[in-house]
């Protein structure tokens, strides 16, 4: 996702971040439902961007503290709560991972809902996440792998020829390109911070044609950064091939086909923390 900053100071992926959580709302609050999570529970949303996800923990009962080092998102996010009058269960803070509130009671939960690819060390900061859970809480991860988050019906030779160039332009957008692929490391990174037993799962979401509204503008958003990317590092027939497929204007636009079938793939990841 693009990293530039819009006129209301939101990050340039904001717009698209919104259309993923309108998209796939009742899978992603399925997943909150079946984390153990009750009533009254205190809860941490580790960098929670635009707090859709601390809505949604609001919503079964807990008291959340929603932390986000950008301004403008925890500004979103406290709008957002306030129109969902749940204002007297989540409390924003802007902090960063060395500056974590630390409360007086320790946190029965600490989520960080695909945002620990953006933190400077994930083994870090899975450490401090564990530092404010009690004995016994839970320190939970959902995260992505850009190499198998969105599966498209590409031909197989664009599809190579894709996330090769993916990959470089990651290179070129970051010192630190393997972020990106987190997903797949979880458990060696729960394990390199100190949290034994990690449990792992896969959580899958289908979509097929047509689309609805929502998922056409996830998607959308989805290829045009995927086009911004990849398309200068491809050449030849796997380029005009790819353009063809990623081209709103062509017939052969991938979200225009009455045959499209694709599935998003997510990582959940949890641990509760030892007695000490």
């Amino acid at each position: 996702m693009s990293g530039n900053t819009s006129d209301d100071g939101l990050p340039g992926y904001a717009e698209t971040l919104s259309a993923y959580h309108r998209a796939f709302g009742r899978e992603l609050r399925a997943l909150i439902e079946g984390l153990p999570i009750r009533p009254g529970d205190r809860v941490l949303d580790l960098a929670c961007g635009d707090g859709v996800y601390s809505r949604w923990l609001a919503e079964k009962g807990a008291h959340v503290l929603a932390v986000d080092i950008a301004p403008a998102f925890l500004e979103l996010a406290r709008r957002e709560v306030q129109a969902a009058s749940l204002s007297d269960r989540v409390t924003f803070a802007r902090a960063d991972l060395d500056h974590l509130p630390i409360p007086d009671d320790p946190f029965d939960l600490v989520w960080c809902a695909q945002s620990l690819y953006s933190l400077p060390d994930p083994v870090e900061a899975l450490r401090k996440m564990e530092q404010v859970a009690r004995p016994g809480g839970i320190v939970a991860v959902f995260e992505n792998d850009e190499f198998h988050h969105v599966l498209l019906p590409w031909p197989v030779e664009v599809e190579l020829a894709l996330r090769r160039a993916e990959l470089k332009a990651l290179i070129d957008l970051s010192p630190k390109p393997r972020k990106f692929y987190v997903g797949r490391d979880l458990r060696p990174i729960f394990r390199a911070a100190g949290l034994s037993n990690c449990q792992h799962r896969t959580w899958t979401i289908d979509r097929q044609a047509p689309l609805g509204p929502d998922d056409r503008a996830y998607l959308a958003g989805y290829l045009a950064d995927l086009r911004e990317k990849a398309a200068p590092r491809l050449s030849g027939p796997i380029a005009a091939e790819f353009d063809r497929r990623v081209d709103p204007a062509s017939p052969g636009y991938l979200l225009d086909d009455p045959d499209l079938a694709v599935t998003f793939l997510n990582h959940l990841a949890w641990c509760a923390k030892q007695e000490r």
